[in-house]
């Protein structure tokens, strides 16, 4: 059993001369495996400033996942060789012919998987991911949603309803309630050239992401 317990010593408790402590069964006993964050969730609420540590954090839960699955192996395995060295002799039937019991096969180990990178793991998430990261203007950084997207044509449309009626130079300074990763921030235009060229640069990486 001992050399079977090689592939999870990572994942065992050892005593002070690093040798895996087991029970009378010969089994081993699992550290506490550590705790993550659902990486989706975390993504969902935009919390991400800290999603690589989180991604590393999720690649060592597969690995304990393996290390779970080969304990499991681990058992089972001690089951069928008990059950095999136990098999009854073999004996006549009733028409004279000599049966033998056979053994059970033996389980497959589960094979470990290789260590993903946190780029490995946040894959399927990217373009999440870069859609809340957005753009940053003047130090905010917009996400590339349907509502700034919104917000910026209602703030068009009220620019061109105030040249209409000779009211531009009260237009701006705006406001513009940008939406991010970290809730709504307050983004300041000061002039119609400021609100064009965050117009230009969203429009641009909106059209980018979506291509």
């Amino acid at each position: 059993m001992t050399n079977n317990l090689t592939p999870i010593l990572e994942f065992i408790v050892l005593d002070a001369e690093q040798n895996p402590i087991v029970d009378e069964q010969g089994l081993p006993t699992l550290l506490q495996r550590p705790i993550s964050k659902n990486i989706p969730d975390l993504i969902n609420k935009g919390k991400i400033d800290n999603i690589d540590m989180f991604a590393q954090l999720h690649a060592q839960i597969l690995q304990w996942d393996w290390a779970e699955l080969y304990f499991n192996y681990l058992i089972d395995l001690q089951d069928v060789e008990k059950h095999n060295a136990n098999l009854p002799e073999p004996y006549e039937n009733e028409e004279g012919e000599l049966v033998e019991v056979q053994p059970l096969p033996l389980p497959e180990a589960p094979e470990r998987p290789p260590l993903k990178t946190s780029d490995e793991v946040l894959e399927p998430f990217q373009r999440h991911i870069n859609k809340l990261i957005g753009i940053e203007f003047k130090g905010v950084q917009v996400s590339l949603s349907e509502s700034n997207q919104n917000g910026l044509s209602a703030l068009k449309s009220a620019l061109e309803l105030a040249k209409e009626f000779g009211e531009e130079s009260k237009f701006f300074p705006v406001n513009f309630n940008a939406e991010t990763r970290q809730g709504v921030k307050v983004l300041t235009l000061v002039d119609e050239v400021e609100l064009k060229n965050f117009g230009l640069q969203f429009v641009m990486a909106r059209k980018a992401f979506f291509e």
